[in-house]
């Protein structure tokens, strides 16, 4: 089974979730049902001593682990520095040997993954190679309530792709539903699963999942000070690609570190597939995606951070409508 992305390069699935939350639980599932995929693993273990790498269940995968610091800052040169190693070996191994065909990605449940995914974005050589296909958040659903009032929690639920709501036996079903809402709240664009025991097969786990936009009623009204807000933008104009660019510069020079994660569809004239808008932080990038197809050609965007002015942001995206 070939399991590299369209464009090439080797995808890469990101693991993030408060500790305890049960992320190991989840890699040693995926590790034992491999599905015919062939695995190199990451961990990141915060402290000296490590423990994570002694709980992956041992195959013949390649696993490394980032030891003493979080992926996001001391250890992001040891993260580049280990996947060009990795891509490398790759390259070197023996015919008939298998070569693996997956990242997978597991960070200390303390480290804020947003600056992690920017390093697949401003590293040239590492976005080359390898490209972020999901980032994955599980919660514990026992703790949640305490975890998420941690600003580093609620940002892993923030850049999430898919919400694993994890343990949902140790709680009541109201409570359950309160605790959905509040994700939903933080993260409208992600899709949330409710799982037990991190049980989710590995091809869920693997899929490479677009951007999600969510629908006005699920966007969260709450005031700024609540925290996190998703924002939704639509435009069934077509844009200028350059007055485009320059409007999502203009967002991250204005916006700063309150915009977190920002992605969706573009329809840009004389574009005859949509664009794929992945962004992070101050750094985002936009690749030709699959055609528009039956679709109406649309564009589409959820701005997700805390206390974003959508006035401003309408008006950008107006301001790059072909005239």
């Amino acid at each position: 089974m070939n399991g590299l992305a369209t464009d090439g390069r080797i995808p890469v699935t990101l693991l993030t979730g408060w500790l305890g939350a049960g992320k190991t639980t989840l890699l040693n599932r995926i590790l034992s049902q491999p599905e015919g995929r062939k695995f190199a693993v990451l961990v990141n273990e915060f402290g000296e001593i490590g423990i994570d790498d002694r709980l992956v269940v041992r195959s013949d995968e390649e696993i490394v682990e980032l030891r003493n610091g979080c992926i996001c800052c001391s250890v992001r040169g040891d993260l580049v520095a280990s996947l060009v190693k990795l891509h490398q070996s790759r390259a070197r191994r023996w015919f008939g040997r298998r070569r693996f065909d997956h990242v997978l990605l597991e960070t200390t449940g303390i480290a804020e993954p947003a600056p992690l995914l920017k390093t697949f974005l401003v590293e040239a050589q590492i976005a080359a190679l390898f490209q972020m296909v999901s980032v994955l958040c599980l919660i514990d659903a026992r703790t949640a309530a305490q975890v998420l009032s941690e600003s580093t929690a609620e940002e892993q639920v923030a850049v999430a792709d898919l919400l694993l709501l994890n343990k949902i036996d140790l709680v009541e079903s109201e409570d359950l539903e309160l605790l959905s809402a509040r994700l939903r709240k933080i993260n409208p664009s992600a899709e949330l699963k409710p799982t037990l025991h991190a049980d989710l097969s590995t091809a869920e786990v693997l899929a490479h999942r677009p951007p999600r936009i969510p629908a006005a009623d699920q966007l969260s009204n709450h005031h700024h000070h609540e925290g996190f807000q998703a924002v939704s933008l639509t435009e069934d104009r077509p844009l200028d690609a350059m007055q485009t660019r320059l409007w999502l510069g203009a967002c991250v020079r204005v916006l700063g570190a309150r915009l977190i994660r920002y992605k969706g569809f573009l329809h840009l004239q004389g574009q005859p597939n949509r664009v794929v808008l992945q962004g992070v932080y101050d750094l985002f990038e936009a690749n030709a995606g699959e055609p528009w197809g039956t679709d109406h050609p649309k564009t589409e965007l959820v701005f997700i951070g805390r206390n974003l002015d959508r006035d401003f942001l309408r008006r950008g995206l107006d301001a790059c409508v072909v005239a």
